[in-house]
């Protein structure tokens, strides 16, 4: 998902994930995927970025809180990009290598995760004036995740992320749950922008 170009940048998203994805079609955890688009990026654009692993993000929500991956230009312009890395039950062999992914479940809280990630790169935008542009990527085998959500009464109906939603800018929030856990650990979230999901296979 593209967050609000400021100015023109030679960075690629979608060429470094279609190289990626040649090189390591899986990933064991998050902390992998991260790395090695770490490692994408330096690959194809050598010296063009200097990459920041974990850049602290301060007093985001009363908190400190990490961008995942920070790219640096020679010009001093940030591209934060924020990652999520979530699946379903899924084993396969590839390049002498057994992958055992886990069940993660949950799928509501990886739509609420990808829209949080989106208020943390706002978030960045309003307090680094050096903001180029912002990345939030989500790699999932859990289908539910890009299917709509057809009842407006299902808890997480605000979080949809089907392919091409409309995302508008306001309060997103969980619709009425009996056990309240996910009112009190995961508060609602405000966009000051609108944005539209795009899902591509990878």
């Amino acid at each position: 998902m593209l967050l609000n170009t400021i100015n023109k940048t030679k960075f690629d998203i979608y060429r470094v994930l279609h190289e990626l994805s040649k090189t390591n079609p899986l990933f064991c955890s998050e902390l992998e995927f991260q790395f090695y688009l770490a490692w994408k990026i330096k690959e194809i654009y050598q010296e063009d970025f200097h990459i920041c692993i974990e850049y602290p993000l301060k007093n985001y929500a009363g908190k400190n809180r990490n961008i995942d991956l920070l790219l640096i230009d020679k010009c001093g312009g940030y591209i934060p990009i924020e990652l999520k890395y979530k699946t379903s039950k899924f084993e396969y062999s590839w390049n002498g290598f057994d992958y055992k992914l886990k069940d993660q479940s949950a799928n509501d809280l990886t739509k609420y995760g990808h829209l949080k990630d989106i208020s943390r790169i706002e978030y960045f935008k309003e307090t680094e004036n050096k903001f180029l542009v912002g990345y939030v990527i989500t790699i999932t085998n859990q289908s539910r995740t890009w299917q709509k959500v057809l009842n407006p009464a299902q808890t997480d109906y605000e979080f949809s992320l089907e392919d091409e939603i409309k995302i508008y800018k306001g309060i997103k929030k969980w619709q009425k749950c009996v056990s309240g856990y996910n009112e009190e650990k995961n508060p609602p979230i405000t966009l000051k922008n609108d944005y539209v999901v795009y899902w591509k296979d990878f």
